[in-house]
């Protein structure tokens, strides 16, 4: 099964971050896995053409304007056949690696794994929230849903003009950020997906998440490598890479995992991931 460039820098990055990170490597082992699996669901569709449609898809110009995302739940077109064992597997992977723990009764019922995933998709949160409770059913349901918004945003992304889309969250669809790059540019910082990986531009200060552009500051590491931004208006943290003086190549989702430190510190300090 062929991977994706895309995805295949993903596990490449995700490799030498191990080999950097050592005392990491439970949880990139576990990313590893779990990537594996997501990566090769989406090879499959690609192969199958599903959603192939997007790629002769417009970019709606009214959406961008008005800030929704180009992608609704059903668009996604999932059906139960394909992504059941997808659930599967990654549910196995959760009850054996992780906290969660295997569901006392019978295996959820599809239509209950999708009204899962239409809550998460509809909240525009992270596929896998913190602080909640370790629901196999709801986590595994959330991570289902990586394959298709990524191959989305993958067909949509590139046609999207960034200058036409201003907002705190992804233009395709529609989820939160989850990392930033501050550049040497002064006009703009580039934001991460925490749901289809997909990139934008975003204004250099003020919060994505409320939007308020006075209460924010941030906190450098010893490094000077990373940042984390806070808002005093509604306590939520965001994690940024320094890249103003730097043109090595990176990749935000892996940087998401190795900057795990921060998100601990954060946290003990009362701020919010989303």
């Amino acid at each position: 099964m062929r991977f994706s460039p895309q995805d295949q820098n993903i596990l490449e990055h995700l490799c030498r971050a191990g080999a950097a990170h050592p005392h990491l490597d439970t949880l990139f082992h576990f990313y590893e896995q779990l990537f594996q699996i997501q990566f090769a669901f989406k090879a499959r569709l690609r192969e199958d053409r599903h959603l192939g449609y997007l790629e002769e898809k417009d970019i709606d110009p009214e959406r961008l304007a008005s800030g929704i995302p180009q992608v609704s739940f059903d668009d996604l077109r999932m059906e139960a056949s394909p992504w059941i064992d997808l659930y599967g597997d990654i549910a196995a992977l959760l009850i054996r690696d992780t906290e969660c723990l295997a569901p006392d009764n019978r295996e959820p019922q599809p239509e209950t794994i999708l009204a899962q995933a239409l809550e998460i998709f509809t909240s525009k949160v992270p596929l896998v929230g913190s602080g909640q409770p370790a629901d196999v059913t709801r986590t595994a349901s959330g991570l289902v849903l990586a394959p298709y918004l990524q191959l989305a945003c993958e067909h949509l992304m590139p046609r999207i003009t960034q200058s036409a889309w201003h907002r705190g969250h992804c233009p395709v669809c529609g989820g939160a950020p989850s990392f930033a790059v501050v550049h040497a540019e002064p006009d703009f910082r580039t934001l991460l997906c925490s749901r289809c990986n997909g990139e934008w531009r975003f204004r250099r200060m003020g919060c994505p998440f409320c939007m308020e552009r006075d209460h924010q500051t941030y906190y450098p590491t010893e490094s000077g490598d990373y940042r984390l931004y806070v808002c005093e208006a509604c306590r939520r943290y965001l994690k940024s890479l320094d890249m103003q003086e730097s043109d090595s190549e990176r990749c935000l989702p892996v940087e998401t995992l190795s900057t795990v430190s921060m998100d601990l510190a954060a946290r003990e300090k009362g701020w919010l991931f989303f």
